[in-house]
């Protein structure tokens, strides 16, 4: 009972935690292109065409990737588009889910991180708004990827198009 009332206790926290969150618009070729729900404290970051949205526990990556006509050419590009932050990635397995109404690919695999060539895992989901083909990924060393997993997946489950 009380490992139940633990476990009960720290998912409230935990979805308390990712209550409050705020909107961002994500540009691509200089126009808006992505909105998405993400935690009120986390910092948002640009350079170019990545993203990066960091917050205490979790760090996603987001690629807009201008040049790409759909979410299944990107897929066997996948380690291409991630190298400035994980290399060697070896996609494991691969599902297919929605983002922001449109099919997306979620591939889980391993690698290195680029900083440091530490072995870990990778959670990368390739997906479209309709007009705009995106990366997005978290990672980091074992298996850090599943830890942010469902807060990665909660961050896009709430992608639209503006």
């Amino acid at each position: 009972m009380r490992t139940f009332l633990l476990s009960f206790g720290i998912c409230f926290l935990t979805a308390a935690a990712f209550a409050e969150t705020k909107d961002i618009t994500v540009d691509a070729g200089g126009k808006p292109a992505l909105k998405l729900s993400i935690p009120k404290e986390a910092e948002v970051a640009t350079k170019g065409e990545k993203t990066t949205i960091r917050t205490k526990t979790l760090r996603i990556y987001l690629w807009s990737l201008p040049d790409a006509k759909d979410v299944a050419g990107v897929v066997p590009k996948v380690g291409d588009v991630i190298k400035s932050e994980f290399v060697k990635y070896t996609v494991g397995s691969t599902d297919t889910i929605k983002v922001a109404g449109h099919e997306a690919k979620h591939l889980t695999g391993k690698g290195e991180e680029e900083d440091d060539n530490d072995p870990g895992t990778a959670d990368v989901v390739i997906f479209t708004t309709g007009k705009q083909v995106f990366a997005a990924c978290v990672h980091g060393e074992r298996d850090e990827a599943a830890k942010e997993r469902p807060d990665f997946l909660k961050v896009l489950e709430s992608a639209k198009a503006p």
